[in-house]
């Protein structure tokens, strides 16, 4: 019975210590710089969400396109519709 206990006991240690810890977040922040001659191009997508693995230490993250937000109109119209294609793929 004691044996029987203790493997039990030893089973649900090792199940618990090779679950992955997660850490999840939905307040992400993404942002690109692009140095050009004309130019410089800066975007800002607060709608980020993101998820950390710390056993394995990958890092997966999401978000929309349309998200990014830029200093001018333009650039982001250009961006959403001749770049990225926004529409077709969010």
């Amino acid at each position: 019975m004691n044996r029987i206990i203790f493997l039990l006991g030893v089973s649900f240690a090792v199940i618990n210590t090779s679950v992955a810890q997660n850490y999840f977040t939905k307040n992400g922040m993404l942002s690109f710089f692009s140095k050009s001659a004309l130019e410089n191009i800066t975007a800002v997508n607060n709608q980020v969400v993101s998820v950390l693995n710390t056993t394995t230490g990958e890092t997966k993250f999401s978000m929309t396109i349309k998200g990014f937000k830029f200093k001018k109109a333009l650039m982001q119209e250009h961006f959403n519709e001749n770049y990225m294609e926004s529409d077709k793929y969010p």
